[in-house]
């Protein structure tokens, strides 16, 4: 429950603050070992990001807790971003990143 409403704030969030209208979104919520290293990993895959039609990436972390990480992206096709999300590649990235455990992910559309 709080994960959905973490969700639902940040997508509100970056809607007043990024851009007039709604889009499809993808939402990521993870822990990982040390941001310091994860953070470079994350900005080095954007090309696979990109091509899964995932763009505009916002990165959110706990307060109190760094290595609790929320992302957001503009996702342009569900399917794409499924594929993506798990996909043997993005696992590999992921460990390699000290991801820990398994994220939790949310895909989004404008509420009518």
């Amino acid at each position: 429950m709080l994960h959905r409403l973490l969700c639902a704030g940040v997508v509100g969030i970056g809607l007043i603050a990024g851009s007039a209208s709604a889009a499809d979104m993808m939402v990521v919520h993870h822990t990982v070992a040390n941001y310091a290293t994860w953070r470079p990993i994350f900005d080095a895959d954007k090309t696979n990001q990109v091509a899964s039609g995932l763009t505009d990436p916002h990165v959110y972390q706990s307060v109190g807790d760094p290595n609790n990480l929320t992302i957001t992206f503009i996702m342009a096709d569900p399917a794409k971003a499924k594929a993506f999300a798990t996909s043997k590649t993005l696992m590999t990235t992921m460990k390699n990143a000290g991801v820990v455990g398994k994220p939790e992910v949310s895909y989004l559309v404008p509420a009518p």
